[in-house]
């Protein structure tokens, strides 16, 4: 009895042991302290008035504390607010930031450059605030960036060239803005590109003919481009939803785009809001129309 009594309390002891080494090396996981400092700078510029940073590290508590004076409304929650965090360097002890999350929180700045300083950051998301402004031509330090949105702000002027050179993106969120201009040729260099909307802008031009070099395309919502346009070549075979709003085309649709068997969604209504009618062997039961640019599409 006594042998089976000092078996379990050496269990007990090591597992209370190990669960207090776990618990201890959580709470000792930090940001970098470099990455701590450009979130002070990153806040001020997008407007946030008071970022409160003693509530704990945004890396454990998963959130930034952001207190907005005009309303004195605490916005903490994951809805609104989230970071996620790779805490695996320094033996664990060490967190650098991966995605930040900062739709929905009545921001009224601009873009940071703050945020290339952060050189493990992969997904930017902004969308719907107030933010202002041109885009960057920074934005080409942002080397590890896979996602961006920016939509449903007050981003105007043009898209500048060198966001061509961050290659690595797959998702381009630049919906409900005031962009004008064209669409840059640079742009065709995004290969890797899953996931593009563009819709509700003000852009001129035509559907450019690099779209065609986004071979991974899944999804793509364009709209108000009122000169006359050919139906733009699609290369990618596993597009699903492809959104062509108050576009004026030429032509039919192309009889090769009912072979891309992923196919499910296609929108395509000419400026003046009426469905285009001129399809070429369409299969009616696999593709239906959609008018306007679509959330979560």
């Amino acid at each position: 009895m006594s042998i089976i009594f000092s078996i379990f309390i050496l269990l007990f002891v090591i597992i209370t042991c190990f669960l207090t080494t776990l618990s201890t090396s959580a709470a000792s996981q930090s940001l970098h302290p470099d990455e701590l400092n450009a979130l002070k700078e990153i806040a001020t510029t997008l407007g946030i008035k008071r970022l409160n940073l003693s509530a704990g590290d945004p890396c454990n508590i998963r959130t930034l504390m952001i207190i907005q004076e005009k309303q004195d409304v605490l916005l903490n929650s994951a809805k609104n607010n989230s970071i996620v965090c790779d805490c695996s360097f320094n033996n664990n002890m060490t967190c650098h930031i991966k995605v930040i999350d900062l739709c929905l929180n009545y921001l009224s700045g601009t873009i940071p450059m703050e945020w290339a300083s952060l050189q493990y950051l992969t997904s930017i998301s902004v969308c719907a605030n107030r933010l202002t402004g041109n885009l960057p031509r920074g934005l080409e330090n942002f080397k590890n960036l896979i996602y961006l949105s920016v939509e449903a702000n007050q981003f105007s002027g043009t898209i500048p060239d060198e966001l061509g050179n961050v290659t690595s993106l797959t998702t381009l969120h630049l919906a409900s803005n005031y962009f004008t201009g064209s669409l840059p040729s640079s742009l065709g260099r995004l290969v890797n590109l899953e996931d593009v909307r563009v819709c509700d802008n003000d852009f001129t031009g035509v559907i450019p003919e690099f779209i065609g070099n986004w071979s991974r395309l899944r999804k793509l919502s364009i709209s108000d481009m009122a000169w006359i346009n050919s139906f733009p070549y699609i290369s990618s075979n596993a597009i699903k939803n492809l959104i062509l709003r108050d576009v004026s085309l030429s032509g039919s649709i192309p009889s090769y785009i009912w072979n891309k068997t992923g196919l499910n969604t296609l929108v395509q209504t000419n400026p003046k809001g009426y469905p285009f009618s001129r399809y070429s062997n369409e299969p009616k039961a696999r593709a239906y129309i959609h008018v306007g640019c679509p959330d979560n599409m």
